[in-house]
């Protein structure tokens, strides 16, 4: 394209998964030298799926919208689960609420574009 600047992109999104799995290994690390014990690293899957909504958070899209919320939602949903902090059986409501909270936020981000 000439004559047009260019600007290099922003990667927040392979800095913060750079950062993560550079966390995962060390941590990993430590435990094969029996520096700290198995911590259950299961219990804790719904940290990706927070990690992803949190790096498509800090993206905005060109509209200015910004995308990740689900996935932030159901991870912590699912981290608190795991943690047996609420049980998905008995938080399901949560669901219905955060589905309402979107509809209406949705609703107010277009009323505020129209006026």
């Amino acid at each position: 394209m000439i004559g047009e600047a260019r600007y290099p992109r922003d990667n927040t999104g392979g800095l913060f998964f750079g950062l993560m799995i550079m966390l995962l290994g060390a941590t990993l690390l430590l435990d094969q030298f029996g520096i700290i014990d198995d911590v259950g690293y299961a219990a804790f899957w719904p940290t990706i799926m927070i990690a992803i909504g949190l790096v498509k958070l800090s993206q905005p899209r060109p509209d200015g919208r910004r995308r990740g919320g689900w996935w932030v939602f159901f991870g912590v949903w699912m981290l608190l689960t795991q943690l047996h902090v609420v049980w998905l059986r008995d938080s399901w409501p949560l669901f219905l609420v955060a589905l309402g909270i979107g509809m209406v936020w949705k609703e107010m981000r277009t009323r505020a574009r129209v006026e």
